[in-house]
């Protein structure tokens, strides 16, 4: 057993010698920094006066491209213009903007709302897109709002009490 012992002891030091050679190399790192993505709103979405037919019942106002759709029992006049977003990041990088999902409370600050569903109008900016070179784009928001047609007349926004804006989601 004594023998037995050895040979294995002779038999570990070969292997372990045998392991004795070492090497190194070096390991290598990157990073690629970028300009964070911003979102600034540059002009509100304006339905302009939208005098509603309660008999009518509920009716859909929509916009396109700054051009409000009346249905036929409501009358809709005043200056309308889209909504104007600017998103600035890496000057010539591609991106994806959204607000799919995203609502506005549109609110009277006196406990009244109306729920504003944005969307990018067709013609108006095509997705996904590229930062310009100076590492800006810009971007019209349109948009539905549905009525009940029992809603109490006032000036409804985001901005008022209770009011609240949609969101966008940019990415690279």
């Amino acid at each position: 057993m004594k023998n037995l012992f050895k040979i294995s002891l002779c038999a570990m030091g070969v292997m372990f010698s045998s392991g004795v050679m070492a090497a190194t190399g070096t390991g290598h790192a990157q990073v690629e920094l970028t300009n964070p993505l911003t979102v600034a709103n540059i002009a509100n979405v304006n339905f302009g006066t939208i005098a509603i037919d309660p008999a009518a019942g509920a009716q859909t106002v929509s916009m396109a491209a700054g051009t409000v759709t009346c249905p036929a029992t409501y009358v809709c006049s005043g200056t309308t213009n889209p909504g104007n977003l600017l998103v600035t990041g890496a000057p010539s990088t591609g991106i994806t903007i959204d607000v799919t999902g995203s609502t506005a409370t549109l609110s009277d600050g006196s406990g009244n709302s109306l729920t504003f569903v944005p969307y990018f109008a067709p013609g108006v900016f095509t997705l996904p897109a590229t930062l310009a070179a100076n590492g800006t784009i810009q971007t019209g928001v349109s948009g539905t709002i549905d009525f009940a047609g029992t809603e109490v007349a006032g000036t409804y926004n985001t901005t008022n009490a209770g009011g609240s804006g949609y969101t966008i989601t940019v990415n690279y």
